[in-house]
């Protein structure tokens, strides 16, 4: 079943990477960024969580809450020095997809194939070789991600599936949710 804009958030209680306890609906009061990535080797997947962990500090400082799904395990995700450099964000493996079914997160062959007309893999792979990224070979090939934006009443602001591996909410609208905006614009 997917979410869609209005709708009530759908509250789950996890084990983070580091054995933690998370629960959505504890952060009810704060603007929520839930995420569902691929697994731990997605070159498109960790790109995009390097992009987002760029303003680290300035989603710290406006109070905003993320929260990003993998369907690795928690122990291959642990295993990666990159992602354990996401704390403070709850990291969470979801090999067998609960809370991706919960939120209508889908698999689709033809959004798979989509990604080779929509992006470019070569640049991807680049441009994360470099973090020795484990391989998951238990995971699926065609996960697409999805981003949902929470607000503090958990309602859902904004329900973004992906059209293929390497697509999710535009970064200024997750800026502009957060509350937070580019040094650019500050500067006009």
């Amino acid at each position: 079943m997917k979410l869609f804009a209005g709708n009530n958030a759908l509250d789950f209680a996890v084990k983070d990477i580091y054995g933690n306890d998370v629960k959505l609906s504890d952060y009810k009061g704060s603007k929520i960024i839930l995420s569902f990535y691929r697994n731990v080797a997605c070159p498109f997947c960790n790109r995009r969580v390097h992009q987002v962990m760029g303003y680290n500090k300035r989603l710290q400082d406006a109070g905003v809450k993320l929260v990003f799904f993998f369907e690795s395990t928690n122990e291959k995700l642990q295993s990666s020095i990159w992602h354990k450099g996401i704390s403070p964000w709850p990291l969470v493996g979801d090999p067998e997809k609960r809370v991706y079914q919960m939120y209508g997160v889908e698999q689709s062959t033809f959004k798979m194939v989509k990604t080779m007309f929509a992006s470019n893999a070569l640049k991807a792979k680049k441009e994360t070789k470099d973090m020795n990224l484990p391989e998951d070979k238990d995971a699926s090939a065609n996960l697409i991600p999805a981003d949902f934006l929470i607000d503090e009443q958990f309602k859902v602001v904004k329900a973004y599936y992906g059209k293929h591996l390497d697509d999710h909410v535009d970064i200024e609208e997750l800026k502009a949710f957060a509350g937070i905006e580019s040094l650019f614009k500050k500067a006009i």
